[in-house]
């Protein structure tokens, strides 16, 4: 199950990497209004790939719903167009589900195309105001081993060994069909993207259901597949948004609130710090402090 927009040509090596494993899969991919070439490929192929297209930009939570709705398989992996599989990591991320039906979801590790692990991004724990703070104070940067980076990043996870976390990125998470229905699956709301794999974890694990970390599922993740199409500014907008939805679905609006407050100075310490070295690559100091500057007044004006 892959979501593409305009991923050019990782989406055709994410659909080859399946096609190398030793079954037939259902493979669908799921095209929210691409412009790029990334679909051109399907036509040489002899596989029976489903292809969905949406009209528009419906975003990663609706694209995924649509697909795992069409699907007919017990298990779903999702799939990120910028991910390749491994030779028996989708098959081991399935023996979970099926050994075990207190686990309703699994995620594999991720590797960087030099093949080194990508810690920090392939499991989390659950954000809360704290590790927001940490990250927008800036606090990462002069004390980097700090408690509340440490726990939300999992810094200290034994990655070679399967363990029960609290949140696999969506760049590969395998879901139990039932628990996809029980939950009516991805919130639609997070658009166009973020946030909306960390509610989704969220809820099963409010309705009791387990979520494993998998390290011998090992999938190569490129990564930056679709920033590349949004401008900074446009991200920092719409991943923070989330990330203040997010807080206020399951902390309230209070902690929402102290949420946005810490993006719109923390945006401001960036704006201020990238006058004297910039913090976006390959943009000048004033360029960089700008969309920092720009991204604070948004969120000043209650743009979350």
């Amino acid at each position: 199950m892959i979501v593409n927009w305009n991923s050019g040509p990782l989406l055709e090596r994410c659909v080859q990497s399946l096609l190398r494993g030793p079954r037939v899969y259902e493979i669908i991919v799921v095209d929210n209004a691409s412009a790029d070439f990334s679909l051109d490929f399907l036509a040489k192929m002899s596989y029976p790939l489903t292809l969905l297209r949406n009209a528009e930009n419906a975003g990663f939570a609706a694209g995924n719903n649509r697909g795992w709705r069409f699907s007919r398989g017990d298990h779903v992996l999702f799939l990120n167009p910028d991910t390749e599989s491994t030779p028996g990591a989708v098959e081991r991320l399935e023996s979970l589900l099926v050994e075990d039906r207190s686990i309703w979801a699994a995620g594999g590790k991720l590797v960087g195309p030099d093949g080194a692990p990508q810690s920090g991004f392939n499991v989390r724990g659950f954000p809360d105001v704290a590790s927001v703070a940490a990250e927008m104070l800036l606090l990462d940067e002069v004390w980097p081993g700090n408690p509340w980076t440490r726990r939300y990043r999992m810094r200290d996870l034994n990655g070679s060994s399967p363990q029960e976390v609290d949140q696999p990125a969506a760049a590969c998470l395998m879901v139990q069909r039932s628990a996809l229905a029980a939950l009516d699956g991805f919130d639609e709301s997070f658009l166009p993207a973020w946030f909306e794999d960390v509610d989704l974890c969220r809820r099963i694990r409010s309705l009791g259901g387990r979520i494993v970390f998998e390290p011998a599922a090992e999938f190569v993740h490129h990564g930056g597949s679709s920033l590349k199409h949004l401008a900074r500014g446009e991200f920092l907008e719409y991943f923070h948004s989330n990330q203040v939805q997010y807080f206020r679905k399951h902390h309230g609006a209070e902690a929402a609130e102290r949420v946005r407050r810490l993006v719109r100075w923390g945006m401001y310490l960036r704006a201020a710090v990238s006058l004297v070295r910039p913090l976006i690559r390959n943009a000048t100091r004033m360029s960089s402090a700008r969309t920092f500057w720009r991204t604070a007044r948004y969120f000043g004006r209650g743009g979350a």
